[in-house]
């Protein structure tokens, strides 16, 4: 029996196309910009730190700028890559420039669980951060209590086994008493390796794989 639900965002639960086609571009359009006002900010020189130790050398801030923009066109899943964009993004949140699309369907289904007790969780390769400012700034406003918590790489890599061991853990539950939707085949094998039932989520761009369930909206789930 399903007592928790594991949700991942882009392609499951809002467009793939937000976050490739909006919110990427708008932190690369927005990159030099921030880092050259926010330089010396406690908070940035340590995202700054944890890329040089990866690069092994000392990056001025144009080296700076230079290497997260590539990161961004290769869309890296680096850590302080995730956290850097993440300030740049609550800057647009919070101005209004950036509002956070979701699918009718899932944010209906979401509030549905809620209302019944079953708790929802976050895992994204985005920060936790992020995913604040994502669903406190959405098209429905600030939705951030429907869900029960919120998990990013810190935790480790979503085509990890181990990881979602260690989500479980976190939860509070055992693997198979929670479901995980994603739209990435390699994130379902892994979850489901862990020992949690899975569902992949076909929204439009995403390729169906034979090996799991498949729903093509929230609407379809009984839970």
């Amino acid at each position: 029996m399903v007592k928790a639900i594991l949700l991942d965002i882009e392609g499951t639960i809002a467009p793939l196309s937000f976050v490739k086609e909006v919110m990427f571009p708008y932190s690369k359009k927005k990159l030099r910009e921030f880092l050259e006002k926010n330089w010396e900010k406690p908070e940035i020189k340590k995202i700054v730190q944890e890329v040089e130790k990866i690069e092994g050398r000392e990056l001025s801030l144009e080296e700076a700028v230079q290497l997260f923009s590539r990161w961004i066109d290769e869309d890296r899943k680096i850590t302080p890559l995730k956290e850097l964009q993440g300030h740049i993004w609550e800057e647009g949140f919070k101005s209004g420039e950036l509002k956070a699309p979701l699918y009718e369907d899932a944010y209906e289904k979401i509030k549905e669980w809620k209302e019944k007790g079953i708790p929802v969780y976050i895992y994204s390769s985005g920060s936790v951060k992020a995913q604040n400012l994502f669903f406190g700034h959405s098209v429905y406003g600030d939705i951030r209590n429907l869900f029960s918590g919120f998990f990013d790489t810190k935790i480790g890599s979503k085509r990890e086994r181990s990881s979602y061991e260690k989500i479980a853990k976190e939860i509070g539950l055992p693997p198979h008493e929670i479901l995980f939707i994603s739209d990435n085949p390699e994130e379902l094998k892994a979850a489901k390796e862990a020992g949690m039932k899975v569902i992949q989520s076909v929204r439009e761009g995403v390729e169906p794989s034979g090996d799991f369930e498949k729903i093509t909206s929230f609407r379809e789930l009984e839970i």
